[in-house]
């Protein structure tokens, strides 16, 4: 081994050093170097396998295995190992290389490279260096990559979808409006149902493949699981039991509606999933006030009234090895092609914008249990089936500009607009807006505009409209969310309405901003 250790110190000073030093190089102790590496370093007798020396990380890793097969100790294999290129480099003068897939989703990388002996042997000096995580970090990268272009696939269709929605629900509330005591009135009703659900669903893209603007309001948290009841039973299917059970005094949540389906669905999901042989499953609700001693052995939680959220399996379980990175992105126990791992990180981070905590208690074969916790604000107000407050007509003549590319949306605003007194101009883009106002006589309060559209972008045409017409309010409508409306100069503090909206939304949205223009 002296010898070996003097042909690795020669080869070492001879690489390093520089034509100045050649005739009086610097001198190292080549144990010490090799002590010195963070990654395992092995010296192999290729003749037969067996280790010759081992440095201080490889003693670290599998004890001492000086004068064992390589493929035995490392590996753990009876025989040389398949992917073992020894061969190569005893017939190469450079460094040969290879990535090695390894049970458990395992990775190494693996050199090789020749060390001659003072009596002309020729070993092989052997570095290992685990890139699991890397493989994974890679993995997840491109992974990441494909969703980021499925959203923006996803967007586009969505947009497309909110506006077909948007024409049917708003000519459903219209004549749910004008035949109170018409015989169709039951089947207007199943038809704007059926469309609020599907706008509904449209939005649950939008939130899976792209990040939403968060709209916190006060929740009925009751209401909401029982609206969810019947397809969550669909999801969960025949074989598995759910039971529900919503206590009466639970309060109201703050949150928004669209991101709390988001997380009542993927909990029930994960736990479906955790049983495929049926079982039970169990949704509940409460409140809690969570307090100083709860937070001290719960970190990230904050001490207040909360309402929580209880789903419970009786499935597999976890491992406290699985729990602790359950919540990780892309983290997943099904197999490759039964999940994405993002379903709970998802949760996690709907549960963590909404100034929520989160917490799971599971063993292996005894199920597993999923606690959200979410700000409480009150009490129910409004019960299901509730009427509507009909919107008295305004008496008003007063000018409002709709410009929309899409010739449904743009007669059903118009239409439902007359219906309250205003004086309406449309336009199809832009363009076709600007020439409008510069022909208009009079003041023009209010302008909503679609945030894309052809032949002139939305920035561009609000700042026509302000140098035209400084006395406007532009109210942005859109079936796009997020970053895309960022992108085109619509900010959280700007007036906004997300595709599809009701008429009386639309009506309520528009008086405000009337009468916040208008002079006190």
């Amino acid at each position: 081994m002296d010898r070996l250790h003097h042909s690795l110190l020669r080869d070492e000073t001879a690489r390093m050093a520089s034509p100045s030093q050649t005739t009086n190089p610097p001198r190292y102790n080549a144990q010490v170097l090799l002590n010195s590496q963070p990654v395992i370093v092995t010296v192999i007798d290729p003749s037969n396998h067996q280790i010759q020396f081992q440095n201080d990380t490889a003693l670290k890793k599998f004890g001492n295995i000086a004068g064992f097969s390589c493929y035995d100790k490392i590996v753990g294999c009876s025989s040389p190992c398949t992917f073992c290129r020894m061969p190569e480099a005893l017939t190469s003068n450079s460094v040969i290389s290879s990535e090695v897939p390894l049970p458990g989703d395992k990775f190494l990388l693996v050199h090789w490279s020749q060390a001659s002996t003072t009596d002309g042997r020729t070993h092989v000096i052997e570095t290992i260096v685990d890139i699991t995580e890397h493989k994974r970090t890679a993995a997840a990268l491109h992974h990441s990559q494909k969703m980021e272009a499925v959203g923006r696939l996803a967007g586009g269709i969505a947009h497309d979808f909110n506006n077909l929605m948007m024409v049917v629900i708003g000519h459903a509330q219209r004549l749910l409006q004008q035949l109170a005591t018409h015989p169709a009135r039951q089947e207007l009703e199943t038809i704007s149902q059926a469309g609020m659900r599907a706008a509904a669903l449209t939005k649950k893209l939008l939130t899976f493949s792209r990040r939403q603007v968060f709209a916190p309001k006060e929740l009925p948290l009751n209401q909401a699981i029982r609206e969810m009841e019947d397809i969550l039973q669909r999801l969960i299917g025949e074989h598995i039991q759910m039971v529900v059970v919503l206590h009466p005094h639970t309060g109201h949540a703050l949150g928004d509606p669209v991101q709390l389906e988001q997380v009542i669905m993927n909990l029930v999901l994960n736990a479906r999933d955790a049983m495929p042989d049926g079982g039970l499953l169990n949704i509940e609700t409460d409140n809690a006030d969570l307090d100083e001693q709860f937070v001290r052995t719960h970190p990230g939680s904050t001490t207040g009234p909360y309402v929580k959220i209880m789903v419970r399996d009786a499935g597999c379980g976890m491992s406290a090895e699985t729990m602790s990175h359950i919540f990780e992105p892309f983290f997943t126990t099904k197999a490759p092609d039964k999940g994405t791992g993002l379903g709970l990180a998802t949760v996690y981070g709907i549960v963590k914008q909404s100034q929520g905590y989160i917490e799971v208690a599971s063993e292996p074969g005894q199920g597993s249990q999923f606690t959200v916790y979410l700000p409480r604000v009150g009490q129910a107000t409004i019960e299901p089936g509730t009427p509507q407050k009909e919107t008295a007509a305004a008496v008003t003549q007063e000018t409002i500009l709709v410009v929309e590319d899409d010739e449904g949306i743009r007669k059903l605003i118009a239409t439902i607009l007359q219906d309250q007194g205003y004086h309406v101009l449309t336009a199809a883009d832009g363009i076709e807006a600007l020439q409008g106002l510069q022909m208009l006589k009079g003041k023009c309060p209010l302008v909503i505009t679609d945030v894309i559209m052809p032949r002139m972008k939305s920035t561009v045409f609000v700042e026509g409209v302000k140098a035209m017409r400084p006395e406007a309010t532009v109210l942005y409508v859109s079936g796009y969310g997020g970053d895309t409306l960022q992108a085109n100069g619509v900010n959280d503090d700007m007036p906004f309405l997300s595709k599809p909206f009701l008429p009386t939304t639309l009506i309520e949205k528009v008086r405000e901003l009337l009468q916040t223009a208008s002079p006190r």
